[in-house]
């Protein structure tokens, strides 16, 4: 279960690198500027942060594979809760393709999130650390690593809101 959570720890560092969405969309259609868009990109990273971290500081040594699986679970409802805020947004023009990746790979991160839950709560480690690299090598991960460098090349920076 310790893999469990060094596994976790870098997703959580690569997600709230690479995603984010946040606040409660622009509402009226029109597409952000890069840097409302990057803002909104931080809050959400940082929540996101914040839940993986709450989720890694509970998952120790002496967790049972049900209280690991339940971590795991928490992770993958706080990333659905993030693709909805970000889903909200409209994104620059320039920016759609590799939001529309990102969300992609949050759904797959999620995904991948409750497949390594069901394999702790069955005690299986293989499984659970088949999981869990999947988490760090698989499609989303790949995804969201693809959208935060196309992101970057449109000028867009991801910056703490005020």
């Amino acid at each position: 279960m310790r893999r469990a959570l060094t596994i976790l720890t870098v997703v959580t560092a690569l997600v709230a690198a690479g995603c984010g969405g946040g606040g409660d969309g622009n509402g009226n259609g029109k597409a952000l500027s890069k840097a409302e868009y990057g803002k909104r990109m931080a809050a959400t990273g940082q929540t996101l942060q914040k839940a993986f971290a709450d989720i890694g500081d509970q998952t120790g040594a002496k967790s049972t594979p049900k209280q690991v699986g339940d971590r795991l679970d928490r992770g993958a409802t706080a990333v659905d809760t993030a693709v909805k805020q970000y889903s909200a947004l409209t994104a620059p023009a320039a920016a759609k393709p590799a939001h529309a990746k990102l969300v992609a790979g949050l759904h797959e991160l999620a995904t991948e999130l409750r497949k390594s839950a069901t394999a702790a709560r069955k005690n299986d480690a293989k499984g659970l650390n088949a999981g869990l690299q999947g988490l760090t090598t698989g499609d989303g991960i790949k995804k969201i690593t693809e959208a935060q460098k196309e992101l970057t090349a449109q000028g867009i920076k991801v910056t703490p809101s005020s």
